[in-house]
């Protein structure tokens, strides 16, 4: 999952400028490789959102893809 939450930091939000902070949970679904459905907290100038990203990874080939990124709302 750390491979994951790299992957994120680094190709997710290139026009965003949002610090990681943590992953809150994480689901995973077997597909042709793996779904991963990660809900984490990131930090956007001043305010801490969480965010909802989809990735799919096929190990055997090294493929990562961010399926979606998605803003879920303001965390208190």
């Amino acid at each position: 999952m750390v491979h994951c939450s790299c992957f994120l930091n680094n190709n997710a939000c290139q026009n965003a400028l949002l610090e990681f902070g943590k992953v809150v949970n994480v689901k995973e679904q077997v597909v042709a490789g793996t779904m991963y459905y990660i809900t984490l907290e990131a930090t956007e100038g001043d305010k801490k959102k969480a965010y909802e990203a989809k990735v799919w990874v096929k190990p055997w080939q090294n493929f990562k893809q961010v399926e979606d990124f998605k803003l879920i709302g303001d965390v208190a």
